[in-house]
């Protein structure tokens, strides 16, 4: 299922799309009437993926029912991906239950397949700070990146965060730009 090729829905090529590029492992899915379960992991860290079908809300109930199972299971965090609008009160309260939610507006297609797309990945404290060291800034004086960009969302990027783009030039060869995640 971690593949796009066997995703039908919009909901799970989603899905599918923040598995692969959160480097998380598809431990077991579950199919209900119009959801999908999708327990993941990374080293340690575990995540609930619940995956709507077919709602065309997604209200605060829905927030509160994952929230339930992430306390019940005792995992890092809950991701919601649905392909309907999410209420106000969803909005404002799913943060605060450590739920993130995947907006309908992301692109089901794999961007990173594009060849105008370069390979972004996030950096680990370290290499963040041998950056300021280098660069003699702080992060927060990179570029910046919104974290409801696309590629912020696909790769779980929270603001505070730096991103790394390797890109290809004829002239210059491989070369590094850095993004402060906003």
């Amino acid at each position: 299922m971690t593949s796009l090729k066997k995703a039908k829905t919009l909901e799970e090529k989603r899905a599918a799309l923040i598995i692969k590029y959160r480097k998380l492992k598809l431990d077991s899915i579950e199919k209900e009437e119009e959801k999908l379960t999708y327990r993941v992991s990374r080293g340690d860290e575990k995540y609930v993926i619940h995956v709507l079908l077919a709602k065309k809300t997604i209200g605060i109930a829905y927030i509160r029912e994952l929230r339930d199972q992430v306390v019940a299971e005792e995992v890092t965090g809950g991701i919601m991906v649905g392909d309907g609008k999410y209420t106000y009160s969803a909005r404002s309260n799913a943060p605060d239950m450590a739920i993130e939610l995947i907006p309908p507006s992301l692109p089901v297609f794999d961007i990173f397949e594009h060849k105008l797309v370069p390979l972004h990945e996030i950096v680990n404290e370290e290499e963040r700070d041998a950056l300021s060291k280098k660069f003699h800034a702080e992060p927060f004086q990179f570029p910046w990146i919104k974290n409801t960009d696309p590629i912020a969302i696909i790769l779980g990027a929270k603001p505070g965060d730096v991103v790394k783009i390797t890109q290809d030039s004829e002239t210059a060869g491989e070369y590094f730009t850095y993004r402060y995640v906003v």
